[in-house]
């Protein structure tokens, strides 16, 4: 194919795609570097599966609320999240508190903070539905992180991630923080 019938190709792609996101009719050449970088931030996204091989597939996936308003995918040997329409405000929510970051579910936090959570609780459904371990399949770099710091805090082993010097340092800060809060209101219960 030629250069031309190529570029033709790709730009009908894109449009199928972000029409399906809802988007409707967008100019691909007003598209700059930062709305790129917005989406990339903000499209978090992780999937697990359950890694010592004891759990079966269900016929259909069952849909799990998380507390962060997401919708966890459960297989039963494996999971999934991602903010899916309420990464553009058609989830039924608004936008948060801190100049628009995307659109999130009212009174949970940034989309940041409901991409943490929905990592953490995905581990913690993890343990609870006994997987002998989890693998990380694939997931925005911050979500794989979160759910490693969730499974090194209740003890879940967990593959396919390998943290760096930073990643460790954000562990031991929010292990502290934790701590912290934790120490904080057995004083306030006095």
């Amino acid at each position: 194919m030629p250069d031309s019938e190529d570029k033709i190709e790709q730009t009908l792609e894109w449009k199928k795609t972000l029409q399906r996101l809802g988007l409707g009719d967008v100019d691909l050449t007003d598209v700059r570097a930062s709305d790129i970088l917005w989406l990339a931030q903000h499209w978090q996204f992780l999937q697990v599966v359950e890694s010592s091989g004891n759990h079966e597939s269900l016929e259909q996936p069952e849909k799990i609320e998380a507390k962060s308003g997401w919708t966890i995918l459960h297989y039963g040997d494996a999971m999934s999240t991602s903010p899916g329409k309420l990464l553009f405000g058609l989830g039924g929510g608004g936008d948060d508190d801190e100049g628009g970051s995307g659109g999130v579910k009212p009174g949970k936090g940034t989309i940041i903070k409901q991409a943490f959570d929905s990592a953490c609780e995905i581990i913690q459904l993890a343990k609870q539905f006994g997987w002998g371990g989890v693998e990380i399949i694939d997931g925005h770099p911050d979500m794989q992180r979160a759910a490693w710091v969730e499974a090194c805090r209740i003890g879940v082993k967990l593959d396919g991630y390998t943290p760096d010097v930073a990643a460790e340092k954000k562990r031991r800060r929010i292990v502290s923080e934790t701590l912290d809060q934790m120490y904080q209101s057995l004083r306030v219960r006095r």
